[in-house]
């Protein structure tokens, strides 16, 4: 990371429509290298070129991409040292170690989008999901150079007042203090803010014809997920028991995130939405599912992050609903 960037790196692409002439310049650090490196560096091309064939990409002159074997220390070196997210300190950490693939911009900064390189899709070749993933970073990027995202950051900030009232009457239970449910709520708020992007930053995609990719790109991510999660009552209660409070809200937000994959597919009369539902259907107490569902009903409702009214009760019904689960395994707690 700390090398000079190897100026057969850059690529200018140079792309020509019938009204403009767009010149955007790309530094492309790809830690895989050879025949596989090179196929990865024309999916960031192509992508590109397909978007500026359907629409001029404004405000966007030049585009860091980093395909990275090392994704924590990369996050960390783009965002760790700028983020801006006030509503708690130690979700900067979280985000860095958690995140395996993000776009990032701030005003006077070149964007970033960091894709992990241990990602399946790159060992079993599949650059069809590679261009759906590559596609759906860069419509968060245009959504924060359109200032979409920060609104909704905005939006997640002003809903601690609903965390403030959720603390307030809460009735302490271990591991449920208030200082640690606050760290809970400001995740789940955190982390319902990226589903809505992730809803926005698709239907953008899928307007722009990404569909096939998209979907590519979602199968790929599920294809063993129900092997690898599930979440029974009696495991969430043995780790509550064992002060592993974190194992709950694993469970909520791993089923609200997973089954976010099939969302704009359904809004937009896509039958592929059934696959991916199934696919998602990760075993799950009922409570969760029960408080997640409701959710997820209101995301097949958003169309625009215009919609501001929608977009605060998804949060404050996230933030409550959650809370329910916790109500529900703090009376087994006691």
């Amino acid at each position: 990371m700390d090398k000079k960037i190897d100026h057969h790196s850059i690529k200018n692409i140079l792309i020509e429509t019938d009204i403009f002439i767009v010149r955007l310049r790309i530094e492309k650090h790809i830690d895989i290298k050879g025949k596989e490196g090179r196929k990865i560096s024309e999916v960031i091309s192509d992508v590109i070129k397909e978007f500026e064939e359907r629409d001029s990409i404004v405000g966007l002159k030049k585009l860091r991409v980093f395909i990275t074997k090392h994704p924590v220390e990369t996050s960390q070196k783009i965002i760790l040292s700028n983020i801006k997210l006030r509503i708690h300190g130690e979700m900067r950490e979280w985000i860095c170690q958690n995140v395996p693939s993000f776009s990032y911009w701030v005003k006077g900064q070149t964007p970033s989008i960091m894709i992990d390189a241990h990602k399946e899709i790159f060992k079993n070749k599949d650059y069809e999901a590679f261009k759906g993933l590559f596609a759906h970073e860069l419509m968060h990027l245009l959504d924060k150079i359109d200032g979409i995202e920060r609104d909704l950051d905005s939006e997640a900030e002003h809903s601690t007042r609903n965390i403030l009232s959720i603390l307030a009457r809460h009735k302490e239970v271990e591991p449920f203090t208030r200082d640690r449910l606050l760290v809970s709520l400001v995740r789940v708020t955190t982390t319902g803010t990226f589903l809505i992007k992730d809803v926005l930053a698709n239907t953008r995609a899928m307007s722009f014809g990404f569909d096939g990719e998209i979907y590519a790109n979602y199968k790929a991510t599920l294809s063993d997920v129900k092997k690898r999660i599930e979440f029974t009552e009696n495991d969430i209660l043995r780790a509550l028991k064992k002060d592993k409070k974190h194992v709950l809200d694993n469970a909520f937000l791993a089923y609200l995130g997973l089954n976010v994959s099939w969302i704009t597919f359904k809004m937009f009369h896509n039958q592929w939405y059934k696959e991916l539902q199934n696919m998602s259907s990760i075993k799950i107490p009922r409570i969760i599912k029960k408080n997640t569902d409701p959710i997820l009903g209101e995301l097949l409702k958003l169309r625009s992050a215009s919609d501001k009214k929608l977009i605060r009760k998804i949060l404050k019904l996230t933030q409550q609903n959650y809370y329910n689960v916790v109500r529900h395994y703090c009376k087994k707690l006691r």
